[in-house]
């Protein structure tokens, strides 16, 4: 018996986003899981996986377009909950006034997304080509749930853009500034 000629493509979306979940979650001692990514945002970022691990199950050229998606957003996302999400867990506590000494291991995180951020924005430009394909071909297709995870996945590169990634930069800024004037020691 033949397999379907989709199946190792599926399968592979599959095991791609199972090792993405796996991969983004907390894990203990590292500066990551001390300062921690929102829940919202992370809630935010395991819904999308979870609408995209769906829609690379349909058939048609919707699974395919999601499917080409997936395999654009794997490194991104897994990228974006190392170094630009969790800089901003630390905003609550900045605004509070709390004491930076212990904020200072966000300063990798920053200085990472800082160095990194012209070529993560490059990536925006892709995924927002494959995201627009995958919602006209998800409409053409009568496949609702795929359109509107293909402009959830628009508003949410527009959000990453326009707010996230800036204020994890601030964040950054914000600690070292304060650490300086505190002669708190890196």
């Amino acid at each position: 018996m033949r397999p379907h000629p989709a199946a190792p493509a599926r399968a592979a979306a599959t095991i791609t986003f199972a090792l993405l979940l796996a991969t983004t979650l907390p894990s203990g001692g590292s500066a990551q899981s001390a300062i921690g990514i929102p829940v919202a945002m992370k809630a935010e970022h395991d819904s999308i996986h979870q609408q995209l691990v769906r829609a690379t199950r349909a058939s048609g050229a919707t699974g395919t377009a999601a499917r080409e998606l997936a395999a654009l957003l794997h490194p991104h996302f897994v990228r974006e909950e190392q170094i630009a999400l969790p800089p901003l867990g630390l905003l609550a506590p900045l605004a509070r006034g709390e004491p930076v000494a212990a904020m200072l291991p966000v300063l990798a995180l920053t200085d990472s997304l800082r160095a990194e951020l012209p070529r993560m924005l490059e990536e925006h430009k892709a995924i927002h080509a494959a995201t627009a394909h995958l919602g006209k071909v998800a409409r053409g297709e009568g496949n609702a749930e795929a359109a509107a995870l293909a402009a959830t996945l628009a508003e949410h590169a527009a959000a990453e853009e326009q707010l996230f990634y800036p204020a994890a930069v601030l964040v950054g800024e914000v600690v070292r500034s304060r650490a300086a004037s505190k002669g708190a020691k890196r």
